[in-house]
């Protein structure tokens, strides 16, 4: 059995979308049936018993500990045994605990459980024997691939568990069409919604790091916090690594959504990630009905036209969102500071500001009054100066000539322009508690200076602001206290 542990990539195998290899000199399976030496020898020769398992070769290892390909002493029946490698007590409890998850899992999802013990104070457990195998990469393929991963995860949320390192490497394969999720050695107990009695509520999983860097969402690698949003946002990547990076238009939306850096704005569930994939067609099927019913409507609306008495027309959505943009914008004076330098005095809670320099002009002021405002249609902006302030969030698809400028206070723009910057036309500046996101733009367009703050589906440094204005606030506290606490190491 291959799982994280083995440690590599997976062999190369004949092309075939998923499938598992057939038996050759290098798989898992000849492996045992040989008792051949492999190139990388483990800490147990073939013949090591542990309990009513005997080793018959060594398959690979990680961190905690190493993997083997083992027969049942009376039964011959194979198996895959995993032994931990380390001494300390808390990896142990970790080891403990993985063997007592799996044992939970009944469903053919994940590997079969079969016997956990200790042979010489070395502790191990015994699985079913699977082979890895290659993702697929047709839509169709794809779509029967996630779903079954998908039924894993869910089954894991379901008893209050994030998984925290799905990847290609754990998934492997007891038939060409049946991918099971192995590898629970980072399953952790985290926040699960619809489970408040199994989960831990205002505790997610905390290990900085933990998971694989490309497939551990922005969360979970930078601060450990590891919720089912994170899970959500690795079966994402999982998806476009299928499609090497080129998803189909019915697949792209759907991977842009589950690997959102914004935590809030992934599915929030598996169940909703998994009707995504199921409808993903439903636009283009929509579009064809629409296409062959439209001249039959017309005849009717033509009719019926002629029937109904005028009546006043209601406003278009873009009409609506303009009126909705006119009234969060005033015309005002826009201050900035350009320019400080602070000097601190030890004893004082607060650097003392001793010279700044100020930015005044006239512009336009967008005052989010600490609400989520969200614009379906894209706004343009005229040449100027605008001052969105906070506390707050936008949602809009932000465009201009070159000359707009845009000074961000105390809030969180995210920007779903699909221009490339800076053909987008702004001119951002960032200030105190400013937060900025092109949810839409790639890896390759990010804009140059920016590289911190901006994000996209594809991007490897991501957005890693707050989702609200509370949260917001209490981000700034944080940043003030690190801050201060950084002076006072400079003046030690």
């Amino acid at each position: 059995m291959r799982d994280r542990d083995a440690g590599g990539a997976a062999p190369e195998h004949p092309s075939g979308c998923g499938a598992v290899p057939p038996p050759g000199p290098d798989s898992i399976e000849s492996r045992c049936a040989s008792r051949a030496p492999v190139p990388q020898n483990g800490r147990f020769p073939a013949g090591t018993v542990f309990g009513d398992w005997r080793l018959t070769a060594f398959i690979g290892r990680g961190g905690s500990g190493e993997v083997y390909c083992a027969e049942h002493i009376a039964l011959g029946t194979p198996a895959a045994v995993k032994i931990l490698s380390r001494a300390e007590d808390r990896a142990k409890e970790r080891f403990a605990r993985e063997a007592k998850l799996l044992a939970k899992m009944k469903s053919a999802a994940f590997p079969r459980f079969y016997a956990y013990g200790a042979s010489g104070g070395v502790p191990y457990y015994a699985m079913e024997l699977l082979e890895p195998g290659d993702p697929p990469a047709g839509s169709g393929e794809v779509a029967r691939f996630m779903l079954g991963v998908c039924s894993a995860v869910a089954e894991l949320h379901s008893i209050g568990f994030v998984h925290r390192d799905i990847k290609p490497g754990n998934i492997l394969w007891r038939s060409p069409s049946e991918p099971v999720l192995a590898d629970l050695g980072l399953a952790r107990e985290a926040d699960v919604p619809g489970r408040p009695d199994l989960s831990r509520q205002g505790h997610p999983a905390t290990l900085a790091g933990a998971g694989t860097p490309g497939y551990g969402a922005p969360e979970q690698m930078e601060r450990g916090e590891a919720t089912a949003a994170s899970d959500i946002h690795a079966l994402g990547v999982l998806a476009d690594t299928c499609f090497g990076g080129k998803p189909p238009r019915a697949w792209k939306r759907i991977i842009e959504r589950a690997t959102s850096s914004i935590p809030g704005r992934r599915y929030q569930t598996v169940r909703s990630l998994v009707r995504a994939i199921r409808w993903r067609n439903l636009p283009a099927f929509a579009m064809s009905a629409f296409a062959v019913s439209s001249a039959a409507c017309a005849a009717v609306l033509c009719f019926s036209a002629l029937r109904t008495p005028n009546r006043p027309a209601e406003q278009p959505p873009d009409e609506v969102e303009a009126l909705r943009w006119r009234a969060m914008c005033s015309r005002g004076e826009i201050e900035s500071i350009e320019e400080r330098d602070e000097t601190v005095y030890p004893g004082r809670r607060y650097p003392a500001i001793v010279r700044r320099r100020t930015n005044r002009v006239e512009g336009i002021v967008v005052r989010l009054d600490a609400k989520t405002n969200v614009f379906s249609r894209p706004v343009r902006l005229e040449p100027g100066e605008y001052r969105i302030a906070g506390p707050g969030r936008l949602d809009a698809d932000l465009s201009g000539p070159t000359g707009v400028v845009v000074r961000l206070k105390d809030c969180i723009l995210n920007n779903m322009t699909e221009k490339p910057y800076p053909d987008n036309g702004i001119r951002y500046i960032l200030e105190d508690g400013a937060y900025l996101n092109f949810a839409r733009m790639d890896g390759e367009r990010r804009p140059s200076g920016l590289d911190s703050i901006c994000d996209g589906a594809k991007n490897a440094i991501r957005f890693r602001g707050p989702l609200t204005a509370d949260g917001l606030k209490d981000l700034q506290l944080l940043e003030e206290k690190l801050d201060w606490e950084n002076h006072l190491k400079e003046i030690r």
